[in-house]
């Protein structure tokens, strides 16, 4: 049996750095990456799994909020990425949603988006620059029982802060899995399926720590699974 096949949204422009690094951990833990963005004909891409990746401010107006003025919004992408959250939702497609992406699964069933965290939570201003982004960590609880916590084995880690927004009100069927301490979803999940989560982090620039390498392992290995299952 092949490699499942593996969708990683991206900016339809360019392979920005997040695609890069899901892309050598989707093929680290075994699945073949197939890049999606919109200047392609997404909807006939036949997917195993997906990963909605990071990017790009979403446009607020999805979720009724207002545009920020001067922003650049990728609406097409939004388009994309809108449609696979829900449909991997009803076909139960395993699905990762990192940083943005989480943001988009949040979005697509409902839910709305934090724009000003440091207005919003205290103690969520957090270091900027590349270098701080490369090795700045922040403490996370991870929801006992939850699909993260199985994967992580800890309810209780460090990770990366590249985020300027978070999630608010969550999405219709979602829960909340992951907090910072200072209250900012870090996590969510849909219980009713076997795969379908979103973290605010981003695991893909931390895949040489065993546990955040086991994110794409696990989604991988559920996209096998379903894919074995219809071919027999």
């Amino acid at each position: 049996m092949g490699r499942p096949c593996i969708g990683i949204t991206k900016p339809e422009k360019d392979d920005n750095a997040e695609y890069q690094a899901i892309r050598l951990a989707v093929t680290l833990a075994g699945g073949e990456a197939v890049k999606m963005s919109a200047g392609m004909r997404w909807r006939e891409t036949p997917l195993d799994g997906l990963i909605v990746g990071g990017g790009s401010d979403i446009f607020p107006e999805i979720y009724d909020a207002e545009a920020i003025e001067n922003a650049t919004y990728d609406h097409g992408r939004d388009e994309m990425e809108m449609y696979w959250a829900r449909r991997a939702r009803e076909k139960n497609v395993p699905v990762l949603g990192i940083c943005r992406g989480a943001q988009l699964l949040n979005v697509a069933h409902g839910g709305s988006l934090h724009h000003d965290l440091a207005g919003t939570y205290e103690n969520a201003i957090y270091p900027t620059g590349f270098w701080s982004h490369a090795f700045f960590r922040k403490k996370i609880n991870v929801e006992e029982g939850s699909l993260l916590a199985d994967i992580l084995g800890t309810r209780h880690t460090q990770v990366n802060s590249l985020h300027r927004k978070a999630i608010d009100r969550v999405g219709d069927g979602l829960r909340v899995t992951a907090r910072e301490e200072n209250g900012i979803v870090q996590a969510i999940e849909d219980p009713s399926r076997r795969f379908y989560l979103g973290v605010q982090f981003h695991p893909e620039f931390l895949i040489y720590r065993s546990r955040f390498m086991n994110l794409f392992r696990r989604l991988v290995e559920a996209a096998r699974t379903d894919k074995s299952a219809e071919q027999n």
